[in-house]
């Protein structure tokens, strides 16, 4: 019932924060406390936005099982990811490949926002990795919550220890126009990035 409550008053602030805007894109603030919210982003600079041609987008709407939640289902799955692997020094040596920044989100309604923000809390406090490779991020945006659910995600760079995806994919959200969203597609249709597969991975668009 206490995340209940947290979470109604959590969309309702920024319902009412956001709700002259263009459109919403946060990473969301999940507990009342600055040091938290500072710790999973503070390395983390917004202003450092990859190239935009090198990011695709590929959405999976299919009948999509959640184990943890036999009440909540999740609607489709949103994956993001740099089609252009990057030369960190690192990863070739030890992985014998490039690296790739990637990050998925599950896809639920505003109507399970208590159970996204159980499963974003319980996601973060499970993660053996530290910031900013720790997943939980939440996302609302119309209709919709993006959530993380990978308790470790691959966004930042080896080397020089940039986080590629928060930034670039806060970015592609901050162009959608909310008042336009009226289906997933709708939204993924005014993302400023193209549309792709994911190598390896077969997703029904």
């Amino acid at each position: 019932m206490k995340h209940l409550i947290y979470a109604l008053q959590l969309l309702f602030f920024y319902t009412t924060l956001f709700g002259q805007n263009k459109s919403i894109s946060i990473f969301q603030k999940q507990e009342d406390s600055k040091d938290f919210n500072n710790y999973y982003y503070s390395k983390t600079d917004f202003s450092i936005i990859d190239t935009l041609s090198f990011w695709r987008y590929q959405l999976d709407t299919t009948d999509t099982n959640d184990t943890k939640g036999p009440q909540h289902y999740p609607i489709g799955e949103l994956l993001f990811w740099r089609s252009n692997p990057i030369v960190d020094g690192i990863s070739k040596k030890i992985y014998n490949r490039l690296w790739t920044p990637e990050l998925t989100f599950s896809i639920f309604k505003i109507s399970d926002s208590a159970y996204c923000y159980e499963i974003s809390r319980r996601t973060r406090m499970l993660s053996s990795c530290l910031a900013p490779d720790v997943g939980g991020d939440m996302i609302f945006i119309g209709e919709y919550i993006f959530v993380s659910r990978g308790v470790c995600v691959s966004c930042q760079r080896h080397d020089t220890k940039v986080d590629y995806c928060r930034p670039i994919i806060n970015y592609i959200f901050s162009k959608v126009d909310s008042k336009k969203v009226t289906t997933l597609r709708s939204l993924v249709s005014q993302f400023v990035i193209e549309k792709g597969i994911y190598p390896n991975r077969n997703l029904d668009d």
